[in-house]
């Protein structure tokens, strides 16, 4: 497993999880892995934060935590012209 450094930090419930794999197919990432019948989020660093497993997980086993540092408003407008 890689280091937690980036923005999205998935994690698994691993008493929700089915194991049914949706999940899995539903990542374009590859960010989560079958282990022992669950899914386990192993490459989180690869995470884009783009939500797909949450949606598609039944169960509610999938959290992500977006732990990206909100701009203020000010910050914004004084980079409107380049975000």
């Amino acid at each position: 497993m890689k280091n937690i450094n980036g923005p999205f930090k998935p994690t698994v419930d691993i008493d929700k999880c089915n194991g049914c794999e949706d999940c899995l197919e539903a990542c374009t990432a590859d960010v989560l892995e079958i282990h022992n019948g669950k899914v386990v989020p192993v490459n989180i660093d690869d995470c884009q934060g783009c939500e797909s497993c949450v949606e598609v997980c039944r169960e509610g086993a999938i959290k992500l935590e977006d732990s990206r540092v909100a701009l203020s408003e000010t910050c914004l407008s004084l980079f409107k012209d380049i975000l």
